[in-house]
Parts: C-alpha cells; structure tokens; sequence
C-alpha cells in the first residue's frame, strides 16, 4: 500500500484505505497503457514514413511506375516484406493497446465513481466528514485522482 495511503491514520478505516489503494492502481495502470500506446503509434507513424520515404526515393529511378514495377520492388525483397509487416504489427499492437486503454480508463472512472457516490457512508460523522477533505486532497496531490466531482 502506499505510504501516504497509509499515512492517512484515523482520517480513514482500512477498507477505505484499500478502496484508495485500488484507485490508485487502476490509475497507475491506465497511465501505463496510455503512454505504452501513445509510443506504438508514434513508432509506427515514425516507421511508416521513413519506409514510404525510402520507397519513393529507390523509386526514382524507375522509369514507369506500373502498378506491376511497385507491387515487384515491394514484395520482391524480403526486406521490404518484413519492414511491411512490422509496420502492420506495430499498427494492430497501437489498436489493441488502444482497446486495453479503453477498458482500463472505464474501470478506473466507474471505481472512481463509486467511491464519489459511497463517501457519505465511508465518512458518517461530521468530524470524518471534515478529513474526507484532507484525504481528497492527498489524492488529487499525490496520484492524480480527482474526488471532487464523477466527470473527468
């Protein structure tokens, strides 16, 4: 758990402080998808154009290009069929880190949400209910996870 999790004291029960914990790693784990896809698809933009700049440069000296001319020099060379077909598994890997993001964002906010919705009854009595504040604010501070309202 973490420590200022931990570091909550009174100002929480253990159940809540576990309920954090599960916030913060859903958090951890969306971010980590965000920015694993956010390189893939950099990576393969990056990679696509420099083969589509490599192409056109050894194309140059073709005098016609004939659909056969380009379709030949493309899948002629197992080099260019490899680069082809990494470039399509960095795309399919973007797409379905995009799918996983997507999952990973919605079981985030629906926790988030829940926890929004449960906080009269994990705070009861008017002096917990002071504390939520300070634990909101350690929250948003420290991981990033807003409290305060259900919309992003």
């Amino acid at each position: 758990m973490e420590l200022s999790i931990q570091a909550l004291g009174r100002e929480t029960d253990e159940a809540t402080k576990c309920f954090l914990q599960n916030i913060v790693d859903r958090k951890v784990k969306f971010d980590r998808l965000e920015r694993k896809e956010k390189y893939a698809k950099l990576i393969a933009l990056f990679s696509s154009l420099l083969f589509l700049l490599y192409i056109l440069y050894a194309l140059q000296s073709v005098a016609s290009f004939h659909m056969g001319v380009i379709v030949d020099f493309l899948f002629g060379t197992s080099y260019h069929l490899m680069a082809i077909l990494c470039i399509a598994f960095l795309y399919g890997y973007g797409i379905q880190l995009n799918k996983k993001r997507e999952k990973a964002e919605k079981e985030y906010h629906d926790l988030r949400c829940e926890l929004i919705k449960k906080s009269t009854d994990l705070w009861p009595t008017e002096e917990r209910w002071e504390a939520r504040q300070h634990v909101f604010k350690v929250m948003k501070e420290q991981f990033g996870v807003n409290l305060y309202h259900e919309n992003k």
